[in-house]
């Protein structure tokens, strides 16, 4: 991998060895990780030895070098001291602006999920998105997400605790269909609401993951689309999708 002049090589090349490390989400044996990073096999180990000495990385049974616990230690500070509005503030705004629609950012709150920000487009109608308000689960884009990515046991218990309400006709009533929608929404890695919560909303939600990449909120694109189908609302999918991976990024999620 390339050096920078005047920077702290054996800082640069101790980086490299973490970025390849968390792309692999695995270990990696030396040989494998020296051929990743591009460095020689000797200094490759010396790296990764002074790094598992000091806890950033841990060596596996086998061998090979993975992550250390140190590092969830010194994502978790990083983490705490985020303001998640002034963070997210940026992304609001430009996603809005992209779509020409309204940007919210969302959490769940217990079994519904909670909206704590958002943009409001300078174009178009204007929406006042519920902020603050408790909003159910299996008829909002940020709802589905959430379920989406429950244990199949919490996706029970939401089921077993909460009437699935029928807010407009097109609002998914059954179980057995919402199960299968959240497959799909799992498997497309986002959520979209088709006029479900209210007539003529649609909307789109995509996951905003921690450290620990687990789905910690949903950055939601929201406003009075034509069709899910339309080009206007592909490219609302699109940019929200690429919108909530930066602010992953940002958070410190490294996929």
């Amino acid at each position: 991998m390339d050096e920078l002049k005047g920077k702290v090589k054996s800082l640069s090349k101790a980086i490299d060895i973490l970025d390849v490390l968390c792309s692999a989400r695995q270990g990696l044996t030396l040989n494998d990780l020296s051929a990743a990073c591009g460095y020689p096999k000797s200094t490759t180990h010396a790296l990764a030895s002074t790094m598992r000495d000091r806890g950033l990385l841990r060596q596996l049974s086998d061998g090979s070098y993975a992550l250390g616990i140190r590092l969830f230690e010194y994502g978790s500070a990083v983490s705490q001291g985020f303001d998640i509005s002034k963070l997210a503030r940026p992304y609001l705004e430009s996603l809005s602006a992209l779509t020409g629609a309204n940007s919210v950012i969302s959490l769940l709150d217990g079994e519904n999920a909670v909206s704590f920000d958002y943009a409001v487009s300078s174009t178009g109608i204007q929406i006042l998105p519920e902020i603050g308000v408790r909003l159910p689960l299996h008829c909002t884009s940020q709802g589905k997400l959430m379920l989406a990515h429950m244990t199949p046991q919490k996706v029970a218990s939401v089921y077993r605790r909460q009437k699935m309400q029928q807010y407009t006709p097109h609002t998914i009533s059954d179980t057995e269909h919402l199960t299968e929608q959240l497959a799909v929404i799992r498997a497309k890695g986002y959520a979209v609401e088709d006029g479900e919560y209210k007539v003529g909303l649609r909307s789109v939600s995509a996951p905003v993951y921690d450290t620990g990449g687990a789905v910690r909120y949903a950055l939601t694109t929201i406003g009075f689309f034509r069709r899910v189908a339309s080009v206007d609302f592909e490219n609302a999918v699109e940019a929200t999708v690429k919108q909530a991976r930066m602010l992953s990024a940002a958070l410190g999620f490294c996929k």
